[in-house]
């Protein structure tokens, strides 16, 4: 069924239900940002695949809206569709509700699946299309009708994240969270983003690709733990565990009935941004319902010290292989038929040497040339490139191993640069850098460092559409939050233990796309008269490609943070490898 006659037979469903629009988002009841293929609904129906984007369609026009990582990918993958993309951050693009208004005229009654979409998104659509006098539907699924060959839902098992990766017990993290619902007078919350849910009960799983999470929903209140899920996921070994843990196990399905329990002695608090507007209209009317961020989001992301140690040490692990996946790529571009696809098939071999490897961590970006410029791009038989000796190869990958979770890119020059290239990837290392030495008080929000990685861009009249950081789990998603570097305004501090990216670039189209990303984590600096500062300790371990550098344009700060971060990659690496391998690292990591 081409996306032509998708639209067809969902307008005819539009007519049926009495609607004038339908909205399709690219979530599941989790609001997930990778979703099991069950739930994949926008890029069954449109045929864009990109991680982000929500899709409506009239009963004459139809529109996907997404941000710029995807621009390209969405204007090539959206062609002939019958779906127009706006592009989202452009001051000519209209909203999705200005956009209906234009489209449908007011007193319509527009369409939504409440089981995915959060409760600040469609409270925020029903406010904001009020004025228009635009009516909004809130539980109506027009996509499983027409998508006949739908995957089944995943039914893997689970699997416990052992002590000596989590540092803490379950039942340490539940009072931890216990803890923080009293500051509200609060006393329960429901978890319902899986890797909160995950984090929460020491369990991981494979529903979803990349992400080591399983279904689930955690319900805590101050006398009872109780964890949704389906029992056919649950193996005796970890049923035994939970158990010892005071945790009762209940049908994933059961969560709204629970939630209807709940009555006029309780108080729940819940995360607007989280849990979706199905389960949050089956809370019992009479319990009271505090609107805050969900009181797991930071106790996950303050990685403790057993953590931030599992995290080096796959490290030092995925350096190992990114180290092997370098040579072998040296060593064949000139000979061997290299394209985007077997880059990924490579990277993926090297990893799984390591036996705590588990998968990747994301679909691997491997974009040569022109590719490099799409920010999410991936690959296909259809698209893929041939590597040749010549012009930027843009590799950005990951590994999820069991005690943490990788994320790192590099880009490297197969011939002889040009100025423009040299100048161009000198200033993303520098952005990179920057980012890299700067200590800073605490109190400090990412968008205030954010400038740091655009700063030498800027001067050149140069910017890039993304975030520059987003926070890593542990064994778990590889994007997670709720902190951030990025331009937008995000009032979450940053913090000891915060694992996030730093990942500055420039991508110009048509021609070739640059970045360099290294993880870091938030460590304490110093104390003197003024405060404390934090600092951002290096944990990615693996060589800068040296050659495009433009050594005139760093400054000698610059120059001695990258001799001394090649100077630390070869020392940890070092005694993993060959001695040919080896003296390969050493003369990639010399000083400059």
């Amino acid at each position: 069924m081409t996306t032509l006659e998708k639209i067809e037979k969902l307008r005819v469903l539009l007519k049926k239900q009495k609607l004038d629009a339908y909205i399709i988002t690219s979530n599941d009841p989790h609001l997930s940002e990778y979703v099991p293929e069950f739930w994949k609904a926008r890029a069954w129906f449109s045929g864009f695949s990109g991680s982000a984007g929500t899709v409506v369609v009239s009963k004459e026009n139809a529109a996907l809206w997404t941000d710029s990582r995807y621009f390209l990918q969405a204007e090539q993958q959206l062609e002939k569709s019958g779906i127009e993309l706006c592009k989202m951050g452009l001051p000519e693009t209209p909203s999705i509700e200005e956009w209906l208004a234009m489209n449908i005229g007011k007193h319509a009654r527009i369409g939504l699946d409440g089981r995915l979409q959060s409760v600040q998104g469609v409270q925020g659509t029903i406010d904001r299309l009020k004025r228009y006098g635009i009516e909004v539907i809130t539980s109506i699924d027009l996509i499983d009708p027409i998508w006949d060959d739908r995957p089944s839902l995943p039914h893997n098992k689970a699997f416990t994240h052992e002590l000596k990766y989590s540092g803490l017990t379950i039942s340490e993290k539940i009072g931890l969270i216990r803890g923080e619902l009293s500051k509200y007078d609060a006393d329960a919350t429901l978890l319902t983003a899986l890797d909160e849910v995950c984090w929460a009960f020491n369990l991981r799983g494979s529903d979803v690709a990349f992400n080591p999470v399983v279904l689930a929903y955690g319900l805590i209140t101050d006398n009872e733990v109780t964890l949704f899920i389906d029992s056919q996921k649950i193996d005796e070994s970890t049923a035994n565990l939970l158990s010892q843990e005071r945790v009762k196990i209940k049908d994933y399905n059961k969560i709204e009935k629970e939630l209807g329990k709940l009555g006029k002695h309780d108080t729940i608090l819940i995360d607007p941004q989280k849990v979706n507007y199905h389960l949050y209209k089956h809370i019992g009317e009479k319990a009271t319902i505090i609107e805050k961020l969900s009181p797991a989001a930071l106790l996950k992301a303050r990685k403790n010290s057993i953590e931030l140690e599992g995290i080096r040490n796959a490290m030092v692990a995925d350096g190992v292989a990114l180290t092997k996946f370098f040579i072998w790529l040296e060593q064949n571009v000139d000979s061997a038929t290299i394209t985007e696809l077997t880059i990924a098939e490579k990277l993926r071999e090297f990893r799984s040497l390591n036996s705590n490897f588990i998968s990747e961590s994301f679909d691997t970006i491997a974009g040569y040339a022109d590719h490099g410029a799409i920010v999410h791009y991936s690959a296909t038989q259809q698209t893929s490139y041939t590597i040749k000796p010549e012009g930027f190869l843009l590799v950005d990958s990951g590994g999820q191993y069991y005690s943490g979770t990788t994320d790192i890119t590099r880009t490297v020059h197969l011939s002889t640069p040009s100025a423009e290239e040299m100048q161009d990837y000198t200033l993303v290392l520098k952005g990179m850098i920057q980012l890299s030495m700067i200590n800073f008080p605490v109190g400090t929000r990412g968008t205030q460092l954010d400038v740091l990685a655009r700063m030498a861009m800027w001067n050149k009249n140069i910017n890039y559409g993304h975030g520059t950081g987003h926070g890593v789990g542990c064994c778990l998603n590889v994007h997670e939050g709720p902190q951030s570097i990025r331009p937008n305004e995000n009032p979450i501090l940053l913090e000891v233990g915060m694992v996030q990216s730093n990942e500055p670039g420039i991508y110009r189209a048509g021609k070739y796309g640059i970045r360099i990303e290294n993880l870091i984590a938030c460590q304490p600096a110093a104390e003197t008269a003024f405060g404390k500062f934090l600092r951002f300790e290096t944990l990615t371990l693996c060589p800068i490609d040296t050659k495009p550098i433009d050594k005139m344009l760093l400054t000698k700060e610059e120059t001695e943070w990258l001799n001394n971060y090649h100077s630390m990659v070869f020392s940890k690496l070092n005694k993993f490898l060959t001695e040919e391998e080896k003296q390969w690292l050493e003369n990639k990591t010399k000083p400059l």
